[in-house]
């Protein structure tokens, strides 16, 4: 060790002569001091194929008529007789489950595995074991399609469960050298409601503020982006009213608990291309996921859902209101490559019977060597979509409710569909709504109007 400090040229020759040791072992042994201009992305981990078809699944036990196999047998010349024992059954037992026949045509076979006693019926050939206790079971037995074997449970997932075939002759197997997989879910698919405000903090037709307003707190609040408080002091300088932040809150829950119903009797100009996808919206401090749906083409928003879990069943969620809002027809789906997305297709596909043409898309920028996807424009207009959004998020930091982001997300739907001006559209909303004489509805005051008549008179 020394035991001074190193002189400035003896240091400087020290440096140098590292630097020649480094720079020869970078050259022999092939140190990447920078990294490779090409780096491939790693993307998503890839799931198995879920086109295969729905698995058979084993329903109950069709119980068999022993009399009706005692005539046949009898017909054919070849009757049954009951069986001549030289010692009685030492199982108590009354009939063969299977078909009925009485103990006297069911005899001792031997043991099982677990040393219980096994019975077959001379009848129908059935074996048991009586004194066996029932394996529990929650699930049906789901067989192969390919090849006819009994599934086995492999994993088990949040929401549903992955059964797998492990016959090594499967003919899925031999020609392709994969084994047929099967998610079971297990959740209730009618079920599935969008994230809502459960009930009204207040009744705002029994508020002592004006409707007018109301309206432009609203407006102050989800079309201008401002935070409560900013709200609250707007007002007070506009119109001399004193009101609280929380009050605003209050009405903004209210207000949406109550037209979150009527949202979804607004016809929309679907265009049959459907892009989802989820941004991150802090609430109480945590992180939530606000899943969004979008038309394609024309840009508007078709459908919100805030879930505090990124997950297949917040995506199905979802994709159910799309699928409600197409009433069973036919549309493209436009995606990132998350798993979720390809198991919720999966799962609409058997509970709602639903036609989906899913098309992942990798990325926001497409590669230098060309761009194989077709569908990425789409993706980046819910990029758009989210950037706007955040625009307006981001002076509230963090949500203090889980009603409260709801609210706000079903508003602003509201705004951006029907009152924000698009510069795609010559600088008008997406989706135009006009009033019995024929006007625009440009402000919430009107906005609110239009949706009280339509929830009256639906069919106009």
């Amino acid at each position: 060790m020394f035991q001074q400090p190193l002189r400035n040229f003896l240091l400087a020759s020290l440096l140098n002569f590292f630097l020649k040791i480094f720079l020869v072992a970078s050259k022999h042994f092939k140190v990447d001091i920078e990294p490779p201009n090409e780096i491939k992305p790693s993307g998503y981990k890839t799931l198995s194929p879920l086109e295969d078809p729905l698995p058979i699944v084993e329903g109950k036990r069709v119980k068999k008529d022993f009399k009706t196999i005692l005539s046949e047998a009898e017909a054919k010349g070849k009757p049954i007789s009951p069986v001549r024992r030289v010692k009685p059954l030492n199982v108590d037992v009354d009939e063969c489950p299977v078909c009925g026949a009485p103990a006297a045509y069911l005899y001792s076979f031997g043991k099982d595995p677990e040393g219980y006693q096994k019975l077959q019926c001379k009848v129908c050939k059935h074996q048991w074991a009586p004194e066996k206790p029932a394996p529990k079971k929650n699930h049906p037995t789901y067989r192969c399609p390919f090849c006819g074997y009994a599934l086995s449970k492999d994993k088990r997932r949040k929401n549903f469960a992955v059964f797998k075939c492990r016959n090594d002759n499967c003919p899925k197997w031999v020609k392709h050298h994969r084994r047929y997989r099967f998610r079971a879910f297990d959740f209730d698919p009618d079920e599935l409601e969008c994230a809502s405000p459960t009930n009204a903090p207040v009744n705002l037709a029994r508020s002592r503020f004006s409707p007018f307003l109301i309206a432009q707190a609203v407006n102050l609040y989800i079309s201008l982006g401002l935070s409560l408080r900013q709200a609250a002091s707007a007002i007070k300088q506009f119109w001399q009213v004193q009101v609280s932040y929380e009050t605003i809150q209050t009405w903004v829950v209210s207000l949406a608990s109550k037209l979150a119903p009527l949202v979804k009797l607004i016809p929309l100009p679907l265009s049959g291309i459907v892009v989802i996808d989820e941004t991150y919206v802090k609430v109480k401090g945590k992180w939530h996921y606000l899943f969004t749906a979008c038309d394609g083409l024309r840009g508007f928003i078709i459908s919100q859902h805030l879930s505090p879990h990124r997950d297949a069943m917040a995506a199905l969620t979802i994709l159910k209101e799309v699928i409600d809002r197409y009433d069973k027809r036919e549309f493209i789906f436009v995606t990132d490559k998350a798993p979720i997305y390809e198991v919720a297709v999966h799962a609409a596909s058997v509970f709602f019977n639903a036609s989906i043409r899913h098309r992942p898309v990798l990325g926001i920028s497409p590669p230098p060597e060309g761009d194989p996807h077709t569908y990425r424009p789409y993706k980046n207009r819910m990029e758009r979509l989210f950037g706007s959004y955040k625009a307006h998020y981001k002076r509230h930091k963090s949500f203090s409710s889980f009603e409260g982001a709801v609210a706000h997300a079903i508003l602003y739907q509201l705004h951006y569909n029907h009152l924000k001006p698009h510069a795609a559209f010559d600088n008008k909303p997406p989706v135009l709504l006009k009033d019995k004489r024929g006007n625009q509805v440009d402000d919430w005051s009107k906005l609110l109007r239009w949706i009280a008549g339509k929830a009256l008179h639906p069919e106009n």
